[in-house]
């Protein structure tokens, strides 16, 4: 007998590795989503209505505050979305002799603090989406290829009172009859194609809401971030620093 393929086999489980990791996104990022857009759109709205009597300026710095906690959430899900590593912000701080003030209003001139409160107001539409998407489309596939195991129950349930589940008429118009192995046959069918383009849904939706909050809550980070030395440069210091020592040696 022959093995199976090794590179089919691993392709298998990177496909079932992605398909949970965008699940797993997807479903989790509506929970942060959700107090971040009422975070932003409250918490805007009221300092920027405030900001002409200087009330809105402390308002304005605590919403970014709060915004840096929930921006940190929604970065940790980007590296299994997107396979690669994502950095950590480099936010603005106040000199260590300012004032407590100061300190509190740093955040309203930071870059990044504010980029996190735009995250906050694009994420959420696209966050809907793809919980709603990844929840119906999970529970239509388990349901449809589960159909026969559980379907004899609405049957028994409705007692042919108003026509089953539906099922009878495609299977009629199918020319297969009205049979329960019919419609469980149609069902289970259906529940194999929306298995196949689940994973497809699913990466579409994850890529593209990954994609957006790269781009808000880490866009500064690579640009701010120290580049290490090249082997180049480094070796360049190394030679001109034996060379010095070589000349005080003499």
């Amino acid at each position: 007998m022959r093995r199976p393929d090794r590179t089919k086999i691993n392709d298998m489980n990177k496909i079932f590795k992605q398909l949970g990791a965008d699940s797993a996104y997807l479903l989790s990022s509506f929970p942060i989503a959700l107090p971040a857009f009422v975070i932003t759109v409250t918490g805007f709205a009221a300092g920027i209505g405030t900001a002409v009597v200087w009330v809105g300026v402390p308002i304005l710095a605590a919403t970014l505050f709060a915004m840096r906690g929930l921006a940190a959430a929604g970065r940790s899900q980007l590296g299994n979305v997107l396979n690669q590593p994502v950095n950590q912000p480099h936010y603005k701080r106040a000199p260590e002799n300012a004032s407590a003030l100061r300190r509190a209003l740093t955040p309203v001139t930071d870059g990044q603090s504010w980029l996190n409160l735009l995250w906050g107001l694009v994420n959420f539409p696209l966050a809907v989406a793809g919980f709603c998407v990844a929840l119906s489309w999970w529970i239509a596939t388990v349901a449809s290829l589960a159909y026969p195991l559980y379907a004899w129950i609405i049957n028994r349930a409705v007692d042919g009172t108003n026509g089953g589940d539906g099922l009878e008429y495609a299977t009629r118009w199918l020319g297969w009859g009205d049979s329960y192995a019919a419609a469980s046959l149609l069902a289970v069918l259906g529940g194999l194609v929306m298995a196949l383009l689940l994973p497809l849904v699913l990466r579409g939706f994850a890529i593209t809401q990954a994609t957006l909050a790269k781009g808000l809550l880490a866009s500064l980070t690579e640009s701010d971030a120290p580049r290490p030395l090249s082997p180049v440069r480094t070796a360049t210091i190394d030679a001109e620093v034996t060379r010095v020592q070589e000349r005080l040696a003499a």
